[in-house]
């Protein structure tokens, strides 16, 4: 889509919610992918990071780019948005892809506060319908970022949203005073298992579980945080979703969202607490969980 036509569809837009009184619509919220609002992004955890999903399921944020960003005047991305939250450290180098479907003109972008435009840091909307976006290498400035994928209503663009794969390469840098050391990948927690501190029973519905994760698998009770696959297998809730913290009132971000049914796993970096402890908190219905470690940083 041309610079002209985008800016004549957000005038359009504007127009009719002035003469109507109307905000823009919302959609459904998203399910399978990011986030869709900023107290509830997906976390991007660890690299390699991919994920898939529509933003047509999402709802629209309504955020205005700061100019630098934007590339041709401070604008407005007035579609549906799905939010990515990713925590960069010193020495850090990020590139996303984002592949969108036939037809679907994406749009992505980076801001160092969520839902603030101004504080847009990168851009990319390069391609036209159906054809990727790519936005990096890129290295940021150590703090906590958002990734959006972003779309058009439909006004000159057919359709002005739709379904995408994300693909996020690189690293997230290392936390400062820490060394990162591997390990075989070791299974610690299954709740499959017969009942046990690393095992059954299931996770149930809005209950919190601490397990011990110091002192297995060979990770030493000095290690500060852990390198982590989170997986969860038949969930019955509608809309799922884990948060792994290391205690005290769990953050408003989850580590992995799911659908009944679904067999999902996402790589993390977790927290420790004091005592070597990672709480997991989950949603509604009920999930096994599985937590397979592969490295520690100390």
């Amino acid at each position: 889509m041309t610079i002209r036509s985008r800016v004549l569809s957000l005038v359009l837009l504007s127009i009719i919610l002035i003469a109507t009184g109307a905000s823009a619509p919302v959609s459904p919220s998203a399910i399978a992918a990011g986030g869709d609002t900023c107290a509830a992004p997906t976390v991007i955890a660890a690299l390699p990071f991919n994920d898939s999903g529509n933003t047509s399921l999402a709802t629209n944020q309504m955020v205005f780019l700061n100019q630098t960003c934007a590339g041709f005047g401070a604008v407005t991305r007035p579609g549906p948005d799905l939010i990515y939250s990713v925590t960069v450290y010193p020495g850090n180098s990020l590139t996303f892809q984002v592949n969108p479907g036939a037809g679907y003109d994406v749009d992505i972008y980076l801001l160092g506060t969520c839902g603030d435009g101004a504080t847009c840091v990168r851009e990319s909307d390069t391609g036209t319908e159906g054809q990727p976006e790519t936005l990096g290498p890129v290295t940021l400035t150590p703090g906590t970022y958002s990734f959006y994928v972003d779309s058009i209503y439909t006004i000159d663009d057919t359709p002005g949203s739709g379904p995408y794969t994300l693909s996020v390469t690189g690293s997230l840098g290392v936390p400062n005073n820490t060394n990162f050391y591997t390990l075989t990948p070791c299974r610690i927690v299954d709740t499959r298992r017969q009942p046990g501190p690393w095992g059954g029973p299931s996770l149930v519905a809005g209950a919190t579980r601490v397990f011990t994760i110091a002192g297995q698998c060979n990770v030493p009770p000095t290690a500060k945080s852990v390198s982590v696959n989170v997986t969860v297998t038949q969930p019955t809730g509608g809309l799922g979703y884990l948060i792994l913290f290391p205690g005290g009132t769990p953050p408003s971000a989850s580590t992995i969202n799911f659908r009944a049914g679904q067999t999902r796993a996402n790589n993390a970096i977790e927290p420790l607490s004091a005592t070597g402890t990672l709480s997991v908190t989950n949603g509604p219905g009920t999930t096994d969980f599985i937590l397979d470690v592969n490295g520690y940083f100390q």
